[in-house]
This record gives C-alpha cells, sequence and structure tokens, in this order.
C-alpha cells in the first residue's frame, strides 16, 4: 500500500491543500505522493547509489507508459497508476515527471554547484518541474504559456532556496552543500568554514546574498501572474507566504542554521496562510515581514 495522502500537518504545503476543492486535493496528493516517493528513493539512505538510480529508471519507463495510451502496457508502479486519471483531467505534462525524477537524481552525484547557473538547473528538476504540475492542477486562463513557465520556476526557485538556506546543517549531514561556490568566495567565505559549522561574518553575507536572491524569485512570481489568474492560483500564494514568512524568519535569527532549523509556529503559519488567502482574492498585502 502506497500513500496517497496529502502533506501531514506540519508540513508547510499542507495548508495550501486546504484552499482547494476535493478534486484538486485529489490530484496534488497524487502528485506530492510520487514526488515524495521518488524524493525518499534518492534520500532515504537505504539504497546504495547504484540501486537508486536503477529505481529512477524504472520510474522513467513507467512515466513513459503513464503518456503512451492505446495497447500499451499499464505502468507497473501504483503510485504510477493512481495519477493516470488525472495526468488526463488535468492535462499534466509529462516533462514535469520527467524533470523531477532528473532533478533527484543529481543528488546521487553528491555534486557541488559552481554558480547559480548550475544550481538552477537542480532548482528546476526539484521545484521549478513541481510547480509545471501544480499550475495545470491550480488552473489558469490568462497567463501566456511563458509566463505561466516562468511563474512555476520562480516560485519553485523561491521555495527550494528557503529550504536550502533552512537545511544547510541538516544538508553536511548528510555530505552535501547546495550554496554555489562562486557566492561562497564571493562573500570572504570558505567551503572549509562552513563545513567546520563557523558562524563567521562572511557567512552571514552569503546567507544574507542568497536570501534576497530567494526574495526576488518571489516579487518576480507575483510580477508575472496574470491578475485574472490570482484566486486560482490561490494555494499557491498560501504556500509562498508560509515559505516567505519563513525565509524572513531565517533572517531574523541572523541565518543561525549550521545546528539546526528554524521554524514557524503554528499559530503564525496559519496566519500567514490567511494572508496568502486575502492577497490571492483582494489583491492585499504588499509583502511578509517576521511581526
Amino acid at each position: 500500500m502506497y500513500d496517497t495522502r496529502p502533506p501531514e500537518s506540519g508540513s508547510n504545503f499542507r495548508l495550501g491543500f486546504l484552499f482547494l476543492p476535493r478534486r484538486k486535493r485529489e490530484a496534488l496528493s497524487a502528485v506530492y505522493a510520487f514526488c515524495r516517493h521518488v524524493d525518499d528513493i534518492v534520500d532515504s539512505g537505504e539504497l546504495p547509489a547504484e540501486e537508486a538510480a536503477r529505481r529512477l529508471s524504472v520510474w522513467r519507463e513507467d512515466i513513459e507508459r503513464l503518456y503512451a495510451g492505446g495497447s500499451q502496457e499499464p505502468p507497473a508502479h501504483p503510485l504510477a497508476r493512481n495519477l493516470k486519471p488525472f495526468v488526463e483531467e488535468f492535462r499534466l505534462p509529462k516533462e514535469g515527471f520527467l524533470e523531477v525524477l532528473r532533478g533527484v537524481g543529481m543528488d546521487l552525484d553528491g555534486k557541488r554547484y559552481e554558480d547559480f547557473n548550475e544550481l538552477a538547473r537542480y532548482l528546476f528538476g526539484v521545484a521549478g518541474a513541481v510547480g509545471l504540475l501544480c499550475v495545470e492542477i491550480f488552473g489558469h486562463r490568462a497567463t501566456p504559456p511563458d509566463m505561466l513557465r516562468e511563474y512555476a520556476t520562480a516560485m519553485g526557485n523561491a521555495f527550494q532556496l528557503t529550504n536550502i538556506l533552512r537545511d544547510v546543517g541538516v544538508d553536511l549531514e548528510r555530505g552535501r552543500l547546495y550554496l554555489p561556490l562562486a557566492d561562497i568566495r564571493e562573500a570572504g567565505c570558505s567551503v572549509e568554514e562552513i563545513l567546520r559549522r563557523e558562524h563567521t561574518p562572511a557567512f552571514e553575507r552569503l546567507m544574507e546574498a542568497e536570501y534576497r536572491r530567494a526574495k526576488g524569485f518571489y516579487a518576480r512570481a507575483r510580477e508575472v501572474l496574470h491578475p485574472d489568474d490570482r484566486r486560482s492560483m490561490a494555494a499557491a500564494e498560501v504556500m509562498a507566504c508560509i515559505y516567505e514568512g519563513l525565509l524572513e524568519r531565517i533572517r531574523a535569527e541572523r541565518y543561525r542554521v549550521l545546528f539546526g532549523r528554524v521554524r514557524l509556529p503554528a499559530w503564525r503559519k496559519a496566519w500567514l496562510a490567511a494572508r496568502g488567502w486575502a492577497r490571492s482574492r483582494f489583491g492585499t498585502g504588499p509583502g511578509v515581514s517576521v511581526v
């Protein structure tokens, strides 16, 4: 039995699900279950890299079957079969699923990213591609296709950069460092200092630069979305307000992320969710603060 329920109550995505009608919640839950499952193949630590890569390859074959139709053999995995009615109903792009598989597979390489352009390929796979699927479920009618893609990509970049800043210390335990090497050098920091978990003024400069980059993506996403599509994207705006609130909290705590995660209390998430809903409905609220 594979879990296709919505995210657990502590998830930053959970509140976004609540703003959707039932059928869209079911579709998003199916996509979420796929993303969580393939991410666990890589991140659970239970599989050797070779076996994890093999399973991702099997998943690529299942996605191809999912879109083949006709007399083609149906997908083997129950989660893939569960996606089928939603792929057809919401016209979910195959690219989204394949890019997610590519993105999570990049973590098997254990590589570091020289600059943001390199990191952006990873961000698109693990976040922007999910956005391509989500915007079709949420629905749209006025945003041009190229702008809709930019919206999904920018929002994905913003979410994932927020996660990266929150999880610097957690990722170090897994032998990973996602902060671009060029940015580390420009801030006067070093990889060795970060590996030693030294919270220096240079580290704060580095994190501040990444904070500003993430803020720019939140702003860009809102800028390119046509006003007539704001209501249909209410769930995305709810999640954006929660994640942006988390980003502001990380900054307010002066990027103390090397030994633990910064978190938002449940009441704060609920308040931010309400603010996101109001913004999507009425266009209120210029931004997210920590107070």
